[in-house]
Formats: structure tokens, C-alpha cells, sequence
């Protein structure tokens, strides 16, 4: 039976590892899109994320019930290496290295999770700019007329098909 929850255990901790691996990929797109400012497939790429994200926490919900079923007092990698160790020492080594492997995503991920974090607030600050610069461009002609979209520079004839006649 233990056997069996092992074999069980190493599996369903491939399948993260997978998601990770997933995810990786998603960030790397989301990083080259955010580059490329093609924005409209950010919606998609955001989704897939999520999608991901979600996987995840449903395989390390099952990952806790079978630690719990197995009496191991936490669900952590290091607690089932070293509650497997006992009675396993090849399935210990494999989870170790899984363990590794699963740490070295995580860094990677916290990484580019990073960068993309700052290239959206590097394209926010220049579309804000871009917006500045828009409004700008704008403010003079709209100072020309009043509220209700009639001339009021005295000097020049009206030429706005808003004035009233009267």
C-alpha cells in the first residue's frame, strides 16, 4: 500500500512540476507580448495563467490529503522526503531531486514574474505619458471656445456651426 501511495505521491508531484514548466512558458509569452506591445493577446496568455494556477491548487490539495492519509505531518516536500526516507530511500532520492527541480522553477518564475510586473508598469508610464502629451496638444484649442462651443477669442470671426443665433 505505501508503494502504491508513493508511486501515487511522485506522480501527482511530476504533474506540478509540469504546470510549473507550463507556466514558465506563459510568463515567457507574456514577456515577449508585453515587449512586443501587441496587448490584445495578453488577455488570452493571462487566462492560460490562471488556467494553470488552478491545476496547481487542485493538485496540491489532493497532494495534502494523501500526506495526511500517509501520516505525514505536512504536505511540504521536505516532510515526505524525510517521512519516506524511512521507509524508501530510492523514492526519497527521486523526490529530492524533484524537490530541486520544483525550487529552481519557482526562482525562474519569481523572475520573470518580475520583469513582466515591470515592463507593464514601464508601459503604463508610457502610455500615461503619450496621454500627457495628446491632452497637451489639445489644451490650446479647446481654450478657444466656451462651454457652449462658441468662439470667445474676440479677435477672430466665429466660425463654430455650435453658435446660437439670436
Amino acid at each position: 500500500m505505501i508503494k502504491e501511495q508513493i508511486q501515487t505521491l511522485e506522480n501527482l508531484i511530476d504533474k506540478e512540476i509540469d504546470g510549473y514548466k507550463n507556466i514558465e512558458k506563459l510568463y515567457t509569452d507574456k514577456r515577449e507580448i508585453l515587449i512586443s506591445g501587441k496587448s490584445t493577446n495578453l488577455y488570452d496568455v493571462d487566462a492560460k495563467i490562471s488556467d494553470s494556477y488552478k491545476m496547481l491548487h487542485n493538485a496540491f490539495e489532493t497532494r495534502q490529503k494523501l500526506t495526511k492519509a500517509m501520516d505525514i505531518p505536512t504536505c511540504s516536500m521536505t516532510d515526505i522526503i524525510n517521512k519516506i526516507k524511512e521507509q524508501d530511500k530510492s523514492a526519497a532520492e527521486k523526490l529530492e531531486s524533484k524537490k530541486l527541480e520544483v525550487n529552481e522553477l519557482a526562482q525562474r518564475l519569481y523572475k520573470l514574474e518580475n520583469t513582466n510586473m515591470e515592463l507593464l508598469k514601464h508601459g503604463m508610464h508610457v502610455t500615461n505619458k503619450t496621454l500627457e502629451i495628446i491632452i497637451r496638444g489639445l489644451k490650446p484649442i479647446t481654450n478657444e471656445y466656451n462651454q457652449r462651443g462658441q468662439n470667445i477669442t474676440k479677435d477672430q470671426l466665429e466660425m463654430s456651426s455650435i453658435v446660437e443665433e439670436g
